[in-house]
């Protein structure tokens, strides 16, 4: 069985969901309420983009994506959203369908080991049956030549903050799986192997854990820009986005979990964060069904136009069209969602799923919440600066926070630890939602707690 690619290019507001690999979820309970995030999460990018790719072992290889499919009620569903081609897989070019890539992992035990292999091989065949579309990807090349000019350096690590000791070891260890195992590429499952068995006192935790968010922020990147579309990666591994891509958040974590806006951004004006949560606590409270026939509707197409012609558009320019698209958007959505919604003022029906007092919706998820990040090519732009859509405002409107600014995103560009071949000339998007596993150390050595 060979399953269909597809024949419309992917381009923004397209979006890889480098979010939805379990690989950086590993330390949450596998539970129902991290099947209800996954749901949740899914909604949530389904409503603000066109089409959603994910790779292949982030579907198969989920145990959460898994029990949502089977789910009774919902299942059919999420089902659909890959039958009519919403949810699309990067599938490796060395396959041809979920059967396939389950025995090439199988074989190389190229996975996360949360799943028997008697449960990967029912997840492909009901994957497979659901006939998805599917894009190629082959990323051995590119995985290769950043092997060779950076993961596989010891020197890289160490500037990454990687004690230097784990990072020659890593490294050694590295090749020398590679050349037992016949390898003519470089895979993230040695990094991550070596993290697992060789990092096993409580004070090595967070060296592992950078260790496992640097490989997969670097191996997600080179699927999603072979692909030609922006990856999303979870808001929390910001400042590990920033180090690989040159990227400058304008964000910071605070102690209560909340964010704060730095400088040279606009401090007054948080409303755009709070129009994002609005948007997540309803499609937290969707059915699958339900977030297609929003889809469906023209408020979304005229959300998808505004995003369109927002990236082509530059600095001030760029934030308001986005801004404007997104409030119509929120508007309609608080309306037109009234229809699927019983008792909403109470929080919905489902609110007791997300084990919330009444009226809370989800704000536990919301928390922490930091926006969607984007190239603005007027403001930077040989710099590689990521700017928060949703959450920046008219940043640029006094000069000397335009130098400031400047000045920060320098800092950023003479990084020796920034990746040029990851870069592209497209979005780069942030998560707002979702957890990260535990507190580990903090980019430059400092101990900042990050929930």
């Amino acid at each position: 069985m060979e399953l269909k690619e597809i024949t419309d290019h992917p381009s923004y507001p397209d979006a890889y969901w480098a979010a939805g690999d379990e690989v950086f979820q590993l330390m949450d309970p596998l539970d129902a309420k991290r099947t209800l995030r996954l749901r949740a999460n899914l909604n949530h990018n389904l409503l603000l983009h066109r089409r959603l790719f994910l790779a292949d072992t982030s579907i198969l290889v989920s145990p959460s994506m898994f029990a949502l499919l089977h789910d009774e009620e919902l299942g059919p569903g999420y089902r659909q959203l890959f039958r009519d081609g919403s949810i699309v897989t990067a599938m490796r070019s060395a396959a041809n369908n979920f059967s396939e890539v389950a025995a090439l992992i199988i074989e190389k035990r190229n996975f996360v080991a949360e799943m028997e292999e008697d449960q990967i091989w029912a997840s492909a065949r009901l994957l497979d049956s659901l006939s998805p579309e599917i894009v190629r990807t082959d990323t051995r090349d590119e995985m290769l030549k950043i092997g060779h000019d950076y993961v596989l350096r010891a020197e890289y690590w160490a500037a990454l903050g990687i004690p230097e000791n784990v990072a020659l070891a890593m490294t050694e260890s590295v090749r020398r799986k590679r050349e037992e195992r016949n390898l003519d590429t470089v895979r993230q499952s040695e990094f991550w192997e070596y993290a697992r068995d060789d990092l096993l006192t409580p004070g090595e935790a967070g060296t592992a854990q950078q260790i496992r968010a640097y490989m997969s922020i670097a191996s997600l990147g080179t699927m999603a820009k072979g692909i030609g579309i922006p990856p999303i990666y979870p808001a929390a591994y910001g400042p590990n986005v920033d180090r690989i891509y040159g990227t400058h958040t304008p964000w910071e974590h605070r102690a209560d979990r909340r964010m704060k806006l730095l400088e040279p951004f606009d401090q007054k004006d948080p409303r755009r964060l709070d129009e994002e949560r609005n948007i997540h606590e309803i499609a937290a409270l969707l059915t699958a069904d339900q977030v297609s026939k929003i889809r469906d509707k023209v408020e979304h197409r005229k959300l998808l136009k505004g995003a369109q012609q927002a990236i082509q558009e530059s600095g001030n320019s760029a934030a308001e069209i986005l801004e404007r698209a997104l409030e119509e958007f929120r508007g309609y959505l608080e309306v037109g969602a009234g229809e699927f919604l019983v008792d909403w003022e109470g929080g919905g029906r489902r609110s007791l799923l997300w084990e919330t007092k009444t009226g809370q919706l989800m704000r536990q998820f919301s928390s922490g919440a930091v926006g969607t990040a984007a190239m603005i090519p007027g403001v930077g732009p040989a710099l590689g600066t990521a700017l928060t859509l949703f959450g920046w405002r008219r940043a640029a409107k006094l000069e000397k926070w335009r130098e400031g600014f400047r000045e920060v995103t320098q800092e950023a560009i003479n990084d020796p630890t920034i990746i040029p071949e990851l870069r592209t000339d497209e979005v780069i998007e942030l998560s707002l939602f979702g957890e990260i596993p535990y507190s580990f150390m903090a980019l430059g050595g400092d101990a900042e707690e990050q929930d």
